[in-house]
């Protein structure tokens, strides 16, 4: 009788245990069922069972190939998973279909009733469970290589997303975000389809925080920190992370002002507008918790990036060594550091793992100390001290480079995606002659050891974007400065496409009229780069809100990258001070504007000169004429007359053309009276 009376009180507890029990159902399509998953490999729902506890019941009732739509191709109501589902009364329900509807049989015959059958779902479930909790998700990534991605499956898939939340919302469920987590992560999806298990462990996450929140400290995002410089005269966002539905207050310039955490932990707090001015300290706390950024100024902000002449570091850069001992307490430095340089070496497995989790990029605000300003971007550095020394106005520069990137590599997903020709390689990069061959043989050498099909590098087409520039989307920026090309010279109409795309893509993410002031690639001798300088001129025409700086006049004939960095920085700060601060100073370089010709003279004008000259006086040099034939000779003369360039043409040749500048290594000399250099140009004449 002794045993029988231990005995009984366990089965008792146990037996409560099991009724105590929260059933969560996992409803969905092979993603859900786990299919590509490995032998050992956990599906979601049984990581999500982990995650959750004994407090929970998880089963999985995913179905491979099913349809939310009751007349697709293998619809799930009709499967036994969806009546086994049903049986099981859940208490709560997770709901994941949708991506099997984008095929060709499905929605262009039946999406109009997608609402309506995902409606019915829903129903159903509260039917056989009044009190269930419905949560459903919005769509896992399809990515490019897919074999129907431009047939249609790209176009309804969008269609399906933006459908979902409007079902969440009008049948009162929660909606859980699974797609903005994976939708950065290509390398754990092999067939552009399904999620590997650490993808299937980043759902089963994000479904475990919308059930039962998430507890971790308060923090402030990586953009943040002592010594940092928040745009003036505009509202600013001061966000980070805490545990679920806390109530985070934040302590500024005398006044309190409150947030509550969501179910993920994400809180945002906007400051308002201020002038320039500081320091001031910003104090972060919850009940027990407490953060506080020092030395905060309101000034102008800055993103300076692009590739390796942007990186190009002020210790190295001619005739830096004054202005690295100068001091100057307005600038502030927020230097992007990269995990690793992209050398020609194989890199180890633990850097490639780093790299596919998008932590490439780290760093801080920093105050403007020798230390820190020897390793910043010439360029970046050089412009920040001339702006704050000529308005007396608190910088921020913001450096995010890699040295080797195209210009793909810092171009969101999405965009590139919607675009029916970059959309054809971005997933096969390693292997299409629209990359540049240097970036597929680097490549190449530094991804020799992984095993992963999609493994991620600073090269691949969106890669920039997602582990750096999403990060700083909510900053206010004054303007941007841009300094790449270099790896997209071999194709000079496919970079136009993607520099417009580019310029596009940031304005649209960060909501914000950016201006971009740009650096024209320097003179080398490669004998593309003429033409795209010349390019960089016409789109400079072209493109709304952009500047550009000259750099042919400081080339090198052999080295990519020309020491005469300070020059360049300086000419970028005098343009941002005659179109951002409306100093009234010629900053722009002279630009072809148009000629006239009457018999053997061809009288050339620019623009933004009120008198042109040559430099340090000497001959004129760099005009080229190119005849019927297409072979090049020289003027018989030249001369400049107040905006204008007089050129006697041969009589005995016709021509055709009119260059200037176009020797990749070019000594061209033209300047107008504020010593900025004329840009590479050229023009047909009759």
């Amino acid at each position: 009788m002794k045993k029988l009376v231990l005995i009984l009180p366990i089965l008792l507890w146990s037996t409560m245990m099991v009724s105590a029990q929260k059933k969560v159902a996992c409803i969905g399509d092979s993603i859900t069922k786990g299919l590509g998953l490995k032998n050992g490999e956990k599906t979601y729902p049984e990581q999500l069972q982990e995650l959750l506890g004994i407090d929970f019941d998880v089963q999985n009732f995913g179905f491979s190939g099913a349809t939310l739509l009751s007349k697709g191709h293998k619809p799930y109501i009709e499967t036994s998973e969806y009546k086994q589902a049903l049986a099981f009364q859940p208490d709560v329900a997770i709901i994941a279909l949708g991506v099997n509807d984008t095929d060709p049989r499905n929605w262009p015959n039946y999406g109009d009733e997608f609402e309506k059958d995902y409606s019915t779902l829903i129903s159903n479930l509260r039917k056989v469970n009044p009190k269930v909790a419905i949560y459903i998700c919005n769509l896992t990534p399809i990515f490019s290589g897919h074999t129907r991605f431009l047939s249609g499956t790209r176009d309804w898939y969008q269609a399906i997303s933006l459908l979902i939340p409007t079902i969440a919302q009008h049948n009162q469920v929660q909606l859980i975000d699974i797609n903005g987590p994976l939708k950065s992560r290509i390398d754990l999806f092999e067939d552009n389809v399904h999620p590997s298990s650490e993808g299937a462990a980043i759902i089963a996450n994000q479904v475990s925080q919308a059930i039962q929140g998430v507890n971790q400290p308060l923090a402030v995002a990586l953009n943040f920190g002592d010594h940092m410089v928040l745009q003036r005269n505009r509202e600013n966002p001061i966000f980070g992370k805490a545990s679920s539905n806390i109530h985070v207050k934040l302590k500024f310039n005398q006044k309190t002002y409150q947030s509550q955490a969501d179910e993920n932990g994400n809180w945002s707090i906007l400051l308002p507008a201020m002038p320039a001015g500081g320091p001031f300290e910003i104090q972060i706390q919850t009940d027990n918790q407490q953060i506080n950024l020092n030395d905060v100024l309101f000034g102008d902000v800055y993103l300076a990036s692009g590739q390796s002449n942007m990186a190009f570091e002020l210790k190295y850069a001619t005739g830096a060594d004054s202005l690295i001992q100068i001091n100057s307490p307005q600038v502030r430095l927020f230097k992007n550091n990269n995990l690793v340089q992209t050398n020609p070496v194989s890199w180890d497995l633990a850097t490639l793992d780093k790299i596919n989790k998008l932590d490439f990029f780290t760093g801080n605000w920093s105050t403007s100390t020798k230390e820190d300003k020897v390793n910043f971007s010439a360029i970046a550095y050089t412009f920040a001290y001339e702006l704050a020394k000529k308005t007396n106005i608190p910088i921020g520069i913001i450096e995010l480079d890699v040295p080797g990137s195209n210009t793909e590599s810092w171009i969101d997903r999405t965009t590139l995606e919607n675009d029916n020709l970059l959309a054809t390689y971005i997933h096969n990069w390693r292997k299409s002659d629209f990359i540049q061959d240097f970036c597929r043989t680097r490549s190449d050498q530094n991804l020799s050891l992984s095993l992963v099909k999609n493994q991620r590098h600073p090269y691949e087409p969106a890669y920039n974007f997602e582990a750096g520039i999403k990060h700083w989307l909510k900053t206010q920026f004054t303007a941007v400065l841009w300094y790449q090309g270099e790896s997209n010279a071999h194709n000079i109409e496919l970079h136009e496409r993607l520099f417009k795309t580019l310029i596009k893509s940031w304005r649209h993410n960060f909501n914000q009229d950016l201006p971009f002031y740009y650096v024209q690639l320097s003179s080398i001798n490669r004998p593309s780069w003429p033409r795209f300088r010349d390019s960089q001129r016409q789109m400079d025409q072209q493109i709304e809100n952009t500047f550009m700086a000259v750099s042919s006049d400081v080339g090198d004939p052999t080295d990519v990258h020309p020491k005469n960095k300070i020059i360049i920085g300086k000419r970028l700060a005098k343009l941002v001070l005659a179109h951002e601060y409306k100093s009234k100073i010629n900053a722009d370089y002279p630009a072809f504007d148009h000629y006239q010709k009457k018999n053997e003279v061809v009288t050339v004008y620019f623009q933004n000169c009120k008198t042109l000259q040559t430099k340090d006086h000497q001959p004129l040099q760099g005009f080229i004429l190119v005849d019927e034939k297409g072979f090049d000779l020289q003027p018989e003369s030249m001369s400049i007359q107040k905006n204008r360039v007089i050129i006697q043409l041969p009589r005995d040749k016709k021509i055709k053309e009119i260059r200037y500048a176009y020797s990749p290594y070019s000594t061209a000399n033209l300047e107008n009276e504020s010593g900025i250099p004329a840009s590479t140009c050229s023009f047909k004449i009759d």
